[in-house]
């Protein structure tokens, strides 16, 4: 179940530019922090900046919920969005949406497959169609991933989103048909097959003109 990853946080001047390009937001990233605002619960949007090491700490630990503390004060939020940079290496801003403990939110958790299923001996191939889920729970009760068990799964088996196991009060918010993992039969590569009439061997350029050549010089 998740539980709250504490955050330091340095308040910033609400009325400067909070965009990620500008100026300001070099000089923080320069420093190891990271932009960032919080929103939500009919408050004040509040610019912060934060620890570049504190906020990969909380994404490899899978956690979405933080306890922001700062500015006299703390309060609890959820990492709404994450903004990276054109390589996808560099975290550039971040979104933090206020919450309750015991308020129900939506939130995307990742979907993460264990085993190795029997169907991949029997000739198939593994689809993973779904990487993520989007659920509703308290947020003292997301998880940090979804467990899918694969190992049983046949030639052209197939998990949906209503088969998975989720922790108690916990609820999918898609379309509980769609499919999450399949083993599907593997696609046979297909041969090339000449045109009726056509032969099969490549024409080569230039060897017609050769033999006429060698019959003038007879």
């Amino acid at each position: 179940m998740a539980e709250a990853v504490t955050i330091q946080f340095e308040p910033r001047d609400a009325a400067k530019n909070k965009g990620t390009g500008t100026r300001i937001a070099r000089r923080l990233r320069e420093r190891g922090m990271v932009p960032a605002i919080v929103y939500g619960h009919k408050q004040a949007n509040q610019p912060i900046a934060v620890s570049r090491e504190a906020v990969w700490a909380l994404l490899k630990k899978g956690s979405h919920l933080a306890e922001l503390q700062g500015g006299g004060g703390r309060e609890m939020a959820l990492i709404r969005d994450v903004q990276w940079d054109h390589l996808g290496k560099e975290i550039i801003h971040l979104d933090f949406v206020r919450v309750s403990a015991d308020e129900r939110v939506t939130t995307e958790v990742p979907l993460v497959l264990h085993g190795t299923p029997i169907g991949l001996s029997e000739g198939g191939t593994l689809e993973h169609l779904l990487h993520s889920l989007e659920i509703s729970a308290e947020v003292t009760s997301i998880p940090s991933q979804i467990r899918v068990d694969i190992d049983h799964l046949h030639l052209n088996d197939v998990i949906h989103i209503h088969e998975l196991k989720l922790p108690a009060g916990v609820t999918p918010v898609a379309d509980p048909d769609l499919a999450v993992v399949q083993i599907a039969v593997k696609k046979e590569a297909v041969e090339p097959v000449a045109g009726e009439g056509e032969s099969a061997e490549p024409e080569v350029i230039g060897r017609k003109e050769k033999k006429e050549d060698d019959e003038e010089s007879k």
